[in-house]
């Protein structure tokens, strides 16, 4: 892990099998104690907690060096729904909001995950270029798929479709694209939502995902 810094502070972990990027909405079946009780305290507190990705198959919870297995750049989410469907089964909708890097990380003795992270920059608004516009129409057909199958419900995307900007486009298809974690993650730490974008467009291009992701 990296080394620790004057603004970092401690969140909760919510570890995962996917990655969450800013803007993004993520819908979880929550049943776990440790994470009832973390959804609880986020709703009462008005906190965030940390989306981070599982990058090894199944690090064993009870192992002391499971963080190791952890992504170190993850997404802030933020918790907007929260419904009881039974007494101990919650349906929960949650949305990226700022990206961090995790410094380190301990487990509680409930066995929740908290991370000392520091918060990256939001990525600058970035005028889309000209050679990305097939990209970004990729992306419309996808989001107009999505919608007309109802595939993701009413909303599968927090912010509003802002398809002139790098770093809106970059995040959707990423979320999208069925890439591997570690790749995800990639991108996910990509400072410069420009490249992000290029990186992005390379796959699609390279990897020939255009018809995956349609059909």
């Amino acid at each position: 892990m990296n080394k620790s810094s004057p603004n970092a502070f401690w969140i909760p972990l919510f570890p995962l099998g996917t990655t969450l990027f800013p803007g993004g909405i993520i819908a979880l079946k929550i049943f776990e104690t440790r994470y009832l009780d973390m959804m609880k305290r986020c709703l009462r507190e008005d906190a965030s907690f940390g989306v981070v990705s599982i990058l090894d198959s199944n690090p064993s919870e009870a192992d002391a060096n499971a963080g190791a297995h952890f992504s170190n750049v993850g997404t802030l989410a933020k918790l907007e729904e929260f419904d009881a469907v039974q007494p101990a089964l919650y349906m929960t909708k949650s949305y990226g909001t700022q990206r961090f890097k995790l410094i380190s990380v301990k487990q509680e003795a409930d066995g929740l995950w908290m991370g000392e992270v520091e918060l990256i920059d939001p990525d600058p608004e970035m005028p889309l270029p000209k050679e990305h516009e097939k990209v970004a129409a990729l992306l419309q057909e996808i989001i107009s798929v999505i919608r007309s199958e109802d595939l993701l419900g009413d909303d599968a995307f927090k912010m509003p479709a802002n398809l002139d900007d790098c770093g809106w486009v970059a995040n959707r298809l990423a979320e999208l694209l069925p890439l591997p974690p570690a790749q995800k993650n990639h991108l996910l730490a990509q400072s410069n939502p420009r490249i992000r974008l290029d990186l992005i467009s390379e796959i699609i291009e390279d990897d020939g995902l255009r018809n995956i992701v349609i059909h």
